[in-house]
């Protein structure tokens, strides 16, 4: 919040200080409108954490409007290749020189049938375009494809020939498609070989991060371990430098540390689940001598809850990552234990059921007992 009566763009005045109240929890769409401690501000309107307004869809924690972004086209991180548009929820392949966008379509409105001069204009069905205008026949110069009537040497889309499409961002020059400005022609379009990701230094060379003057390099805040891209800030057999690995079963990689994954705790240097473990039972170091652990409780035996005995253990089969299904049976540091089966999952942002964070293989929304969250799972109990 700024302060004084000069507010900057975007902002109003709200007792003395500026704000956002498109954005601003405590004066959301006007001054001294608060939002409750489960919502968050969007556009002026507040919503539950974890939801986003109509027409917007939560990926990566951020509301996106799936129809036009590129990087999120249709659907969550369904990216477009370089140099495309999302249109309509559609990756959209650039236009040749001389066509120009319909909908998801490029047209060339001086030959186009169904845009004829100008998008959506269209000939009766007996007509037939050329030079923009419906005419009876086709203009002298010009070849009959369809109900286009097309300069073979200049059309980019009959470029020769009927139906002869250049690529986004070709030319048709004397009935060749060609590129110009120092680009190359690659799998139908025109491309940088020094920027292209998808064609660094070389048509098909398609590099994992960025293209730099031609040389493939990884994003920014990735490092290169054996020849791969990878954040060494969340990769568990590149945590924090290259080759050092997490455990798999018991450890992820949080901010470039090893960590206990979600539901244990650190005691003596160990990852364990404080309640079923005889050494550590409720508590780190809480001993039970003789006698079982079940529900952070020292136990003569097991039952109820916990019905499942495994040496000084008692836990339930069903739900315990540790001894999923059976004794000693531990689920992958990304999965959880769901009726006995091991079963990838992701923790969201939100934390209540419906999650729009859920999507793809782990689109279950469900709270998991064990990680003490609402989990995003590939099943729920």
């Amino acid at each position: 919040m700024t302060t004084g009566a000069a507010c900057g763009p975007g902002e109003v005045l709200c007792g003395q200080g500026c704000v956002n109240t498109d954005s601003d929890p405590e004066h959301c769409g006007a001054c001294g409108m608060a939002c409750a401690p489960d919502e968050m501000c969007t556009q002026g309107q507040c919503i539950l954490m974890g939801t986003c307004l109509p027409g917007l869809v939560l990926c990566n924690a951020e509301c996106i409007d799936v129809s036009m972004d590129p990087l999120h086209c249709g659907s969550c991180n369904n990216d477009c290749n370089n140099g495309d548009s999302c249109v309509a929820g559609n990756c959209v392949q650039g236009c040749p020189v001389g066509a120009q966008l319909c909908g998801i379509d490029c047209v060339n409105v001086e030959s186009d049938h169904d845009n004829c001069g100008a998008c959506g204009q269209a000939c009766a069905p007996n007509e037939v375009c050329g030079g923009g205008a419906c005419l009876a026949m086709c203009p002298m110069g010009t070849i009959k494809c369809g109900n286009d009537c097309a300069d073979a040497s200049s059309d980019p889309l009959h470029c020769g020939s009927c139906n002869n499409d250049c690529g986004g961002g070709q030319t048709c020059t004397n009935g060749q498609c060609t590129c110009d400005g120092g680009l190359l022609a690659c799998q139908g379009g025109c491309i940088d070989p020094q920027t292209d990701p998808n064609n660094c230094g070389d048509c098909g060379n398609d590099c994992q991060g960025d293209c730099v003057n031609g040389q493939c390099a990884c994003p920014m805040g990735e490092m290169t371990c054996q020849g791969q891209c990878t954040d060494v800030q969340t990769d568990p057999d590149n945590c924090g430098q290259c080759g050092n690995s997490c455990d798999g079963k018991l450890e992820v990689c949080d901010a470039g540390d090893c960590a206990c994954k979600p539901g244990l705790e650190l005691c003596n240097g160990q990852c364990v689940d404080t309640a079923n473990n005889a050494q550590n039972c409720g508590q780190c170091g809480k001993t039970c001598n003789n006698q079982l652990c079940g529900g952070g409780m020292c136990v003569a035996q097991c039952g109820g809850q916990f019905p499942n005995k495994c040496g000084q253990t008692c836990t339930n089969f069903k739900d315990d990552p540790l001894h999923c299904g059976s004794c000693n049976n531990v689920c992958d540091n990304n999965e959880i234990c769901v009726d006995g089966q091991c079963e990838n999952f992701i923790i969201p942002q939100c934390n209540q059921c419906p999650c729009n964070e859920c999507q793809g293989n782990t689109d279950k929304c469900c709270f998991n007992q064990f990680v003490n969250h609402t989990v995003c799972a590939a099943q729920c109990p």
